[in-house]
């Protein structure tokens, strides 16, 4: 039988595990920004940790912080949140942070890559927690500010000090997820749904999804500007109702001609071939197969996926589309 989700919320959750813990952020991006400034505003102690001089340390300093070098910062933090990018996780790790670790620590990760991959080896004294948000930062952020929150997932994976549930909790409430909803998982757990997410749906498979329909359209002689915004364009509002509504809730919304085209287009589309795709990209994520392919694009600098960026920019679909920015308001 299926478990029910397990939700904490503000009510349940206290911030006093983390209240006399100083937390270094390592990595002031997009998740480390909001964080940094999330934990900084429910009252604990941050340092942004960042490379001296750089775009990041800038920014930290832009925002009130006196950020410091990520070697000294992680010598003093009780708590280290490692919100890197899973491609550069592993050398920081090695040359600023492995060398640093005087006494038992605790991690904090927003994404189960690393742990889930044994990317980098982490201490075993330390406690290993994972608070993801379901979303990026600037979300993070601006729900925090309108006193709301964006639900976040979280995970223990190693527990030394007996509280690392604790901390998670307290984590999660600091910035601003409990008002929304923390959900218990686990690492692997994340990380094998969000990556099978981005591959199989939001940035694989619906892009394709999207190029092959256009490129149909356009081949049969339609025109290229309304070929975009039917199959481009017009996602938005789809996605604006599942996202408001559910599968449901979308149908219940849209014309019954597009109700029966969905009945016997869809289906169609994704049949038992397509199924059959999704269950061999869902082995290669579970079984490491992907992760090992990714970090080695990673030492080899990114050449497919750079190769990848610039096809997609200098497409049909991509010039198209930058006109009709150009001509038409949107």
């Amino acid at each position: 039988m299926q478990k029910t989700a397990q939700i904490y919320y503000d009510k349940d959750v206290q911030l006093s595990p983390l209240t006399t813990s100083t937390i270094a952020v390592v990595g002031y991006g997009n998740q480390g920004r909001a964080h940094a400034l999330n934990l900084k505003e429910s009252g604990l102690k941050v340092i942004a940790a960042a490379r001296p001089g750089g775009k990041a340390w800038q920014q930290a300093e832009a925002d009130g912080f006196s950020p410091m070098p990520i070697d000294e910062a992680v010598r003093v933090a009780d708590v280290i949140a490692l919100l890197l990018p899973d491609e550069v996780m592993p050398s920081v790790f090695r040359n600023n942070i492995k060398g640093n670790l005087q006494e038992s620590k605790t991690f904090v990760f927003a994404h189960g890559f690393a742990v889930t991959n044994r990317t980098i080896e982490l201490p075993a004294t330390a406690d290993v927690i994972l608070v993801a948000p379901t979303g990026p930062g600037r979300q993070v952020r601006s729900l925090y500010t309108e006193g709301k929150g964006l639900p976040a997932l979280i995970a223990v994976e190693m527990d030394n000090s007996g509280k690392a549930m604790a901390k998670a909790l307290a984590y999660a409430k600091a910035i601003g997820s409990t008002r929304a909803g923390a959900i218990l998982t686990t690492f692997k757990e994340e990380t094998v749904t969000d990556l099978f997410c981005e591959q199989a749906v939001l940035c694989g498979g619906m892009p394709e999804l999207i190029k092959a329909s256009f490129t149909t359209l356009v081949e049969r002689g339609y025109q290229p500007e309304l070929a975009y915004i039917s199959c481009l364009k017009e996602v938005k509002l789809i996605a604006d109702l599942l996202f408001t509504q559910g599968i449901d809730g979308m149908r219940s919304a849209i014309s019954n001609t597009a109700k029966y085209g969905s009945a016997v287009a869809g289906p169609a589309i994704i049949n038992s071939d397509a199924k059959r795709r999704l269950g061999s990209l869902l082995n290669d994520i579970e079984d490491g197969k992907f992760a090992r392919g990714f970090v080695r694009e990673a030492e080899e600098g990114m050449p497919a996926t750079r190769e990848f960026v610039v096809q997609e920019a200098n497409s049909k679909l991509a010039k198209v589309g930058k006109s009709m920015k150009e001509t038409l308001s949107f």
